[in-house]
């Protein structure tokens, strides 16, 4: 028995390879896997290894598609459904049903490669890591996940499920959209409860010492036809869920998938994959049990070429834990789950019945004509996906977090931020625009009530400070379980001065001390370190947008633009997720304005080709050309090389 690079979803290549590919764009996956297949000699090292373990373990699928229309089983007609109401029940999952719009996890992975049966060493230290991973719906989701030093990202926006990788960039899965195989392993129990409902029955079995339910899932023979082609063919893929007959929770979940591959005049090869997750470590999260931790193993067995020598294999292994779970996390939308701008355009391609849905519905949204994808320079970017016209409304976005200037606390909603002429009578010393935005005001008010903010807003208004009031109330949306702590980890943060980090500890100090005063928890105030408050600080500081409101529809540019420099003065400042992503440029194709309340709307200043970078610009772009260099190096830590600034205008 020998140790072999398995076949995973995509090509593992070494640098020479890497660069060769890059080159040769027409390279097909067929010929790649007949030129492996034809000399199959990789030898193990360090970075073989780490691909490996990224592309097998970081983002794999589940084998069925969800149908988000099935109910959690209400009545008992099989042993399935007997299984998942007792399931049902322990975890108490019911109560989500019907109300949970998204959900947000991050945690910490562990990677190695482990010995095989022979007792053959693993290769390299085990590799850590962590993860962020959205859903809104289990075929709508996104995960980020960095192993080393290198980042895989994957998601579906429901049409495709895709992968971008350093080695190999973005490229889609086949078949249909599935699910992320991470949310069975505890985290979603309203998806396990719906899939498992309908699934076989197989008996009883001891799995690491606890006795088990037994339910089997198949991946359907349509479904595995997708996923083949003429070259490799996609047999089975079939999953189990073991439930604890005591306590009824899923505590291991195991799948294996077998493909054949066969060239003409060439032997099949068959590969066979075989995950299992140990699923541990329950607690209750906002009501509902949800697993934090786990152990995955891996063996991908390779015969049929060499029967003699007997079967090829490889061992992987993964440790996990959950840091942060919630639901309803604010401001997360469809465009969070966008694929990239350079996966085949066929694969974009919807059933006749789809479209045909899509004409019978035109109230239904479409989704913006934009994508995020990685850039050369400047990080992540938001590019357009077909021709956008001047003065077109690409998207509106509602902010992750907001709050009113200390000079307009009673002059605008202290909600949305939008102005009000007649204060609302109220109870409390904030004004609302209607009773909808004091409702919504929920998530931070009645914790912001418990509290003496004196101190606090004088040294703000003193010290001419606007981000930790959006601090604040972030603090306070974490400590009512509006949002989790994490919420703005997957913003870039600014790089801080020694200087800046001083006057954060003092300002953390003052946010600290404000808290100990009201009826709250240790608990509750464990998140809330000077470490936490530090980076959110950083990440607000260069993704923080100043509002002001221009008012009125304003179709016509020239006027939008007049308005928005006659604006008065700012009347808060917000934190909004896809807004940030968008770059700078001083000479911008794309402007953002706020009309009525502290929903961004983002227009287009001129047209823009399809595949053309949107970018805005983040300062007066009246300014000199030093002035701008200046100010952009200040605050927001770089130095402008646009067309405009090189030309030295």
């Amino acid at each position: 028995m020998s140790r072999l690079a398995p076949l995973s979803e995509e090509p593992m290549m070494n640098e020479e390879e890497n660069k060769e590919w890059s080159k040769k764009k027409w390279q097909t996956w067929r010929g790649w896997l007949k030129d492996q297949l034809s000399n199959f000699s990789l030898v193990f090292n360090k970075k073989s290894d780490l691909r490996i373990l990224l592309s097998v373990l970081g983002c794999p699928l589940f084998p069925l598609s969800f149908q988000p229309k099935q109910p959690i089983v209400s009545s008992v007609s099989s042993s399935a459904q007997y299984i998942i109401q007792h399931f049902t029940a322990t975890t108490g999952c019911r109560k989500l049903e019907g109300s949970v719009k998204n959900m947000y996890a991050t945690g910490k992975v562990t990677m190695s490669m482990a010995a095989d049966e022979l007792g053959a060493n693993a290769t390299g230290a085990p590799h850590k890591g962590c993860f962020v991973m959205w859903q809104m719906l289990p075929d709508k989701w996104l995960i980020e996940l960095v192993v080393a030093g290198h980042k895989v990202v994957a998601g579906s926006d429901g049409t495709v499920a895709w992968r971008h990788t350093p080695w190999l960039g973005a490229h889609a899965a086949r078949g249909g959209v599935r699910p992320l195989r991470r949310a069975f392993q505890g985290l979603d129990p309203v998806a396990v409860s719906a899939v498992f409902s309908q699934a076989q029955y197989m008996g009883e079995k001891l799995i690491q010492g606890v006795n088990c339910f037994v339910l089997k899932l198949s991946a359907d023979p349509t479904d595995l036809a997708g996923r083949s082609d003429n070259t490799a063919e996609m047999i089975k893929h079939v999953v189990f869920g073991y439930f604890s007959q005591r306590s009824g929770l899923l505590v291991y979940l195991e799948d294996s998938y077998l493909t054949r591959i066969q060239y003409p005049g060439c032997c099949p090869i068959y590969w066979e994959t075989t995950m299992g997750t140990k699923i541990e470590d329950y607690r209750w999260v906002e009501g509902v049990m949800i697993a934090h931790s786990g152990h995955s193993n891996v063996i991908i067995s390779r015969f049929g070429d060499n029967i003699r020598a007997g079967p090829a294999m490889v061992r992987m292994e993964e440790a996990w834990t959950i840091d942060d779970l919630a639901f309803n996390v604010p401001g997360l939308s469809m465009d969070c789950f966008i694929p990239p701008g350079d996966l085949h355009p066929a694969l974009y391609i919807s059933s006749t019945t789809d479209n045909a849905r899509d004409q019978a519905s035109p109230s239904r949204p479409s989704p913006p004509p934009i994508q995020v994808l990685l850039t050369d320079s400047a990080g992540r970017g938001v590019f357009a996906t077909r021709k956008i016209g001047a003065g077109e409304l690409i998207h509106t976005a509602k902010p992750i977090v907001s709050h009113p200037s200390l000079s307009t606390p009673t002059s605008v909603c202290y909600f949305c931020l939008r102005k009000i002429t007649h204060r609302k009578a109220s109870e409390t010393s904030a004004s609302f625009c209607g009773e909808e935005c004091e409702k919504q005001s929920e998530v931070f008010y009645e914790v912001e009530r418990q509290s003496d903010w004196l101190t606090y807003f004088d040294y703000c208004r003193t010290q001419g400070l606007k981000y930790p009031l959006l601090a604040k109330r972030l603090a306070c949306m974490v400590i009512s379980g509006g949002t989790t702590a994490s919420v703005l980890d997957i913003l870039q943060p600014a790089v801080l001065s020694s200087g800046m980090i001083l006057q954060m500890e003092k300002e953390f100090l003052l946010l600290r001390n404000a808290f100990k005063e009201a009826p709250i928890t240790d608990e509750q105030l464990a998140f809330l370190t000077k470490e936490w408050y530090i980076g959110v600080l950083a990440r607000i500081r260069i993704n923080a947008f100043r509002i002001e409101l221009v008012g009125g529809s304003y179709e016509d540019l020239l006027s939008l633009a007049a308005a928005s420099v006659e604006a008065e003065a700012a009347v808060g400042n917000a934190v909004y997720m896809l807004p940030s992503f968008y770059n700078h440029d001083c000479d911008p194709n794309a402007h953002i304005v706020w009309i009525e309340n502290v929903d961004a709307r983002v227009k287009a200043l001129r047209d823009i080709e399809a595949g053309e970078e949107l970018r805005i610009c983040y300062i007066d772009a009246s300014m000199d050309r030093d002035a701008r260099q200046a100010l952009l190096l200040e605050g927001f830590g770089f130095r402008c090389s646009c067309l405009r600034c090189s030309s030295g205008d």
